[in-house]
């Protein structure tokens, strides 16, 4: 990379963490009374971050557990640095939810006096059960001491875990039977497969920005990683389809009335062009006319990877913002029981300081730990 370049990347990463250190500080100072959600939307911006951020954590290490069950030797120097970012994303995405709580030390309460009659709970527990599951796993790796056999079991484990744990996050809205909009059969299955695509995207950026490192001149391991991130950004489009056409087709029903809010409404624009043109139909062009550059490969897994924070965003807003019963709205009037809801500055900082400080460690530990794999020793099982 060259040297202006790394500049300007400096120079913004620099004014993000300024910006992301404000909002934390208010934030600690003032407390809530700076966020727009309120009594009626009580998930706001900092929810979306966390299902986003796990999702992401949750995706790349299903592609480390994948190349290790399945013995991919090409793709073991890959699988380290994605492993590290995986860790990443999982403790950004655990402590952006911790901002959301008034309180935010009670984030540790389902652990302590869980009641496993919840999702949360049991996503809970998920969380920081894989979360630890990840980093043991990296950091035997990085010491050596797991050799190609260990790697297998700890990859047929890990995709046991990270299927478990990202279906029960997509359970969390899907049992919630007073919201139709989240209530959906369809909801865990669609938040796996969202999973693997954005996490397998940021897998194929990761690929095409550090080729050289990671996979060396092998042209088809990159063409390769593109044509799956393709496939999967046609299963999250057939089943999103499936989701809207069949609320469509008789046109009635609450759950009808929210998706073609998202659809046609003040807001339409988040999914038509931020979801289904930046994040589906352009990386799918680019990946499926030149798989194998890196040019290509490195565009369409960004466009995916940070396109995919919109569908998070339309599955958590919409689903808050029409009453669960006629008349709602009017019984009480407050500044804070509204219906109507945009992230404030605040929301957007401290949410652009856990991204900065993800990215930040992760160039950094990029320079510090032994990331990097030999590629020979790697193909060859160490032989």
């Amino acid at each position: 990379m060259k040297k202006s370049t790394k500049r300007i990347g400096l120079v913004i990463w620099l004014i993000a963490m300024a910006w992301g250190v404000f909002g934390v500080s208010q934030r600690l100072l003032h407390g809530e009374l700076q966020v727009n959600y309120g009594g009626y939307i009580p998930w706001g911006l900092w929810v979306v971050g966390k299902a986003y951020l796990i999702g992401l954590g949750i995706g790349s290490s299903l592609f480390v557990w994948i190349v290790y069950a399945f013995d991919l030797k090409k793709y073991f120097p890959l699988a380290r640095q994605t492993l590290f970012a995986s860790a990443i994303a999982l403790l950004m995405g655990t402590m952006v939810i911790a901002f959301d709580l008034g309180h935010m030390w009670r984030a540790l309460e389902p652990l302590y006096r869980p009641h496993f009659t919840s999702l949360l709970a049991w996503a809970t527990w998920l969380n920081v059960l894989y979360l630890l599951y990840v980093v043991l796993v990296f950091c035997l790796d990085i010491a050596s001491k797991t050799g190609f056999g260990t790697r297998r079991a700890f990859g047929w484990i890990g995709i046991f875990l990270g299927i478990a744990f990202s279906g029960c996050g997509g359970a969390e809205f899907a049992a919630l039977i007073a919201h139709p909009y989240w209530n959906s059969t369809l909801g865990p299955i669609l938040s796996i497969a969202g999973d693997f695509l954005s996490g397998f995207a940021m897998v194929l950026l990761l690929a095409a920005f550090f080729q050289e490192d990671l996979l060396g001149s092998d042209s088809q391991s990159l063409s390769q990683l593109s044509r799956v991130v393709l496939g999967l950004i046609v299963l999250v489009v057939v089943l999103e389809w499936s989701e809207y056409s069949i609320s469509a087709w008789y046109g009635v029903g609450q759950e009808t009335t929210l998706h073609n809010d998202v659809l046609f409404g003040s807001s339409w624009y988040l999914f038509w062009i931020g979801q289904l043109l930046i994040g589906a139909i352009i990386p799918a062009i680019l990946l499926l006319r030149q798989p194998a550059s890196r040019t290509a490969a490195g565009i369409g897994g960004l466009l995916v990877a940070v396109a995919y924070f919109v569908a998070r965003y339309n599955l958590v807003l919409p689903g808050q913002t029409t009453p669960t019963f006629a008349g709602l709205q009017n019984a009480y009037t407050d500044s804070r029981l509204t219906f109507a809801y945009s992230p404030s500055s605040v929301e957007w900082a401290v949410l652009v300081f856990w991204v900065a400080l993800g990215i930040g460690l992760f160039i950094g530990g990029r320079r510090l730990a032994p990331l990097s794999e030999d590629l020979h020793l790697a193909r060859t099982g160490g032989r």
